[in-house]
């Protein structure tokens, strides 16, 4: 990986190989899904532009510091009645005065002006509050992106779930096949009833329902992953990833704090530093003033001219319609809110991290009793076939013995799944990397 999180060159050779390849079944990756995660997941994307938006706003509030430059230029045609009907003196013996209209007049009046804010308190609190908001987006963008992770792993995995589901589907049938036609073989050398029979063809319908529904949920999970990944529903997709072995429940001592904690806190300082901001409104505001303005007179006057002014301007709003006292009131609020969901936040992390570990232990539990179960169930299958064949046994005995196995063998992919995600959600739920509970770094 390079800097900032961007793909290297042969994960992008990867996701074009993916994106633009639609008649091609590629071979797909766990690091390649999650590379493809990062540029096309939707919910980074959204919460990538709302960082964005905080920096836009924390970009704006610069104006606290930096001076503003203008320029102007006015065309202008005015008349008065101080220049009408003016005394003008006249020459010759003897002197005499006239009176003469000098208007109305033309000319253009151009200029520019910089003003420098000295002193603006609520501006300087407002840019604070913007820079906070931008850490916290960033925290907070931070956080979907390994939660972005365990989602891709989950699709991922659930993928390969249900691809063993169904060859579990079409072992029942070729089981069930078979049973039929050891019981029609049995019912036509007179050792065994119809019912036999009967039983048998109910168990084959029964499995080929199970696997035309194992082949529908192993489609909804590729369309699934497809949706996150940003791949079209057309383009054949094969995973190269296997599902790994859950690891062992381990407690993590050094825990971090997550990011979406930190995103919180930051939220929260944000929302006080606008109380501040619109309390400072009380205070007046000063800033430097200067300009430079050019006048080129045309007729009656013709002339033309420029100036300069430099002046310090105070500005002390002493009632502005209650006004900002509504504005006070509402950050105050805004600030409550956010210490509220704070403490939501806190107790939340807090009973996800209990429940954690708690799904970890079950689920390592849950995938070494399916572990044996499958192989009790598949000796006790074998010896129902032996007893039949012999015919010591009854079709419904197999039929029994060989659904059990069926439901064993589905548990042990659902609970070895599942041990894998707990396993990974624990390691989120502390603020690391959920992808680190497949290498087991932390021994």
């Amino acid at each position: 990986m390079s800097k900032k999180g961007t793909p290297s060159p042969f994960k992008w050779a990867s996701i074009l190989f993916v994106l633009l390849i639609p008649e091609a079944a590629s071979a797909l990756s766990l690091e390649e899904a999650l590379a493809i995660s990062r540029e096309q997941a939707t919910t980074l994307q959204s919460l990538a532009a709302e960082t964005q938006r905080a920096e836009a706003t924390h970009q704006q509030t610069a104006q606290a510091y930096l001076p503003t430059i203008s320029a102007d230029a006015t065309w202008l045609r005015a008349d008065s009645s101080f220049i009408t009907g003016v005394p003008v003196p006249t020459l010759g013996i003897p002197l005499t005065t006239q009176r003469r209209d000098f208007g109305p007049v033309e000319g253009t009046l151009t200029g520019i002006q910089v003003t420098q804010p000295l002193f603006n308190a609520d501006a300087i609190q407002t840019r604070q509050s913007a820079a906070l908001n931008v850490d916290a987006r960033r925290y907070a963008e931070q956080w979907g992106q390994q939660a972005i992770r365990l989602e891709v792993s989950r699709l991922y995995f659930n993928f390969i779930r249900q691809q063993q589901r169904e060859e579990t589907a079409q072992m029942s049938l070729l089981a069930a096949q078979a049973s039929a036609r050891l019981a029609q073989a049995s019912y036509r050398e007179g050792m065994a009833s119809r019912l036999d029979t009967e039983q048998a063809d109910a168990e084959l319908a029964a499995a080929q329902a199970r696997v035309a529904q194992a082949i529908a949920e192993k489609r909804q999970a590729k369309l699934m992953l497809k949706r996150l990944l940003g791949i079209a529903p057309q383009q054949e997709v094969a995973l190269s990833s296997a599902l790994p072995e859950p690891a062992p429940p381990v407690g993590i001592d050094a825990t971090q704090s997550r990011k979406d904690l930190q995103a919180r806190k930051l939220a929260a300082t944000a929302a006080s530093a606008a109380v501040k901001a619109s309390r400072a409104e009380w205070l007046p505001n000063v800033n430097l003033l200067a300009r430079q303005q050019w006048l080129d007179g045309d007729e009656p006057l013709n002339t033309s001219g420029d100036g300069w002014l430099v002046a310090v301007n105070l500005q002390w709003t002493l009632f502005d319609g209650l006004g900002r006292e509504g504005r006070i009131a509402e950050s105050q609020a805004k600030e409550r809110s956010a210490r509220v969901e704070l403490d939501e936040t806190r107790r939340r992390i807090q009973q996800e991290q209990a429940i954690a570990m708690s799904q970890w232990e079950a689920g390592w539990a849950g995938w070494h009793a399916a572990q044996k179960a499958q192989e009790a169930a598949q000796r006790a299958n074998q010896l129902a076939l032996r007893r039949y064949e012999e015919g010591l046994g009854s079709m419904t005995d197999l039929l029994a013995t060989q659904a059990r196995l069926d439901r064993e063998r589905l548990a042990l992919i659902n609970t070895r799944y599942q041990a894998v995600l707990a396993g990974m959600n624990y390691y989120l739920q502390h603020g690391y990397d959920p992808l680190l509970a497949l290498k087991d770094p932390l021994r």
